[in-house]
């Protein structure tokens, strides 16, 4: 009797190098967190505004964070899931221009390190002017 020897297989990666590519889904969420923490308190006004102006957006933002979701628990590579986070910090981004475009007026302003203030200075019609701050003076 003569021994059939099997077919090579092509290069498809074994469990243990599977394993070893792909990462914890704590790590992964740790990555999130860390990516979308600094888009801070100034979301939740521009999701809002996204889902009554932009609805395409925000729909394909909800996407993009629900396919994070699932990467994560699939436990994908860092490399795969980081450029899934790059594409939807794109569409924060993207969002955000959006928002701030349609609303010209609005005051932005950069963080305040502790102990600092901001004043705002207004002018009247009459020529007359007053400060406002934050500190009784």
């Amino acid at each position: 009797m003569k021994a059939h020897a099997l077919p090579k297989r092509g290069k498809q990666p074994t469990a243990a190098l599977r394993r070893r590519e792909s990462f914890s889904p704590h790590l992964l969420q740790h990555s999130y967190e860390a990516t979308t923490f600094p888009l801070g308190e100034q979301c939740a006004a521009i999701d809002a505004w996204l889902a009554d102006h932009e609805p395409d957006v925000w729909r394909q933002i909800r996407l993009e964070d629900d396919e994070l979701f699932r990467l994560r628990a699939l436990g994908v590579s860092a490399r795969r899931y980081q450029e899934r986070l790059d594409t939807l910090q794109s569409l924060y981004a993207y969002a955000e221009r959006l928002y701030y475009d349609t609303q010209p007026n609005e005051l932005s302003l950069p963080a305040l390190l502790p102990g600092e203030s901001v004043a705002i200075y207004y002018t009247f019609d009459d020529g007359s002017g007053e400060k406002v701050s934050g500190l009784n003076e």
